[in-house]
């Protein structure tokens, strides 16, 4: 690695909070985060992104454990104190693990990585299954989200180890389309699950207005200064995006910018 690229490196570690003298103390400091950062994985998912974890410990290297009395533990937590303020958009994105996307990139990420269709014309072109159909026909049936337990009667997901492995599927279809959102009501730890058609529409209607190639420069608007250079292969692979589209660009913004044209370090 040449100096350039080591200065380029530790200079991302700290824009991302992963040095023990930047990191983050406290839950407080995450809305800050998120919001400046744009896009945050809770625990480490991919290397082109910042997560909460590494962010607190003050380490990339740092590894997760499945204690409670531990950072791992304590950033679970952290998940009902970000959600119930409502800090930002929560779901399965990178790499269909815990993401955080600031509500000022969520149409963007939206128009690039979520499906504008409505679930009934997804569904009667074949695009969408007859179980992620059934969860949707359940949110729409109410006018508030549903907890887990509520939304697996109501659209027709008994108790049972097959049933429940066919909702999680189901669930992760829909998130994968950014269709549907998970959401924090009250205090008691309680996952509630809802459209984002339904619940975030003024989000869904500034998607509409971008085309992909708007979106996608807004994505790395936002993301570049605080990553300072990006492996476009491992990018596209993560946001699920063309290659070719996204290198494109992101040779745009990076001489706008004035940024490194490192691919990888």
């Amino acid at each position: 690695m040449s100096m350039v690229e080591s200065t380029y490196a530790r200079q991302r570690l700290r824009n991302w909070r992963q040095t023990p003298e930047d990191r983050l103390t406290g839950s407080e400091q995450a809305p800050e985060f998120i919001d400046r950062i744009g896009i945050v994985t809770l625990y480490p998912a991919s290397p082109e992104f910042p997560n909460l974890f590494s962010a607190y410990v003050g380490d990339p290297a740092a590894k997760t454990d499945s204690a409670w009395d531990t950072p791992s533990g304590e950033i679970y937590t952290w998940r009902w104190a970000l959600g119930s303020q409502e800090v930002a958009y929560y779901s399965a994105l990178i790499r269909r693990r815990p993401t955080w996307i600031s509500w000022s990139l969520f149409p963007a990420m939206l128009r690039l990585c979520g499906e504008l269709r409505s679930p009934h014309e997804l569904y009667h072109a074949g695009k969408l299954s007859a179980q992620a159909y059934h969860i949707v026909e359940a949110l729409e049936s109410v006018d508030e989200p549903l907890p887990t337990s509520e939304l697996r009667d109501r659209a027709g997901f008994p108790r049972g180890t097959a049933s429940r492995n066919l909702y999680l599927k189901a669930v992760e279809e829909l998130e994968s389309q950014m269709l549907l959102a998970k959401v924090f009501l009250g205090d008691d730890h309680t996952m509630y699950h809802t459209l984002v058609s339904q619940r975030y529409p003024q989000h869904v209607a500034a998607a509409e207005r971008l085309n992909p190639q708007e979106a996608l420069r807004a994505f790395l608007l936002s993301y570049l200064p605080h990553a300072l250079y990006a492996d476009p292969i491992r990018l596209a692979k993560d946001l699920k995006l063309p290659q070719d589209q996204l290198k494109a660009v992101l040779t745009e913004v990076q001489k706008e910018q004035r940024l490194s044209p490192t691919s990888s370090i």
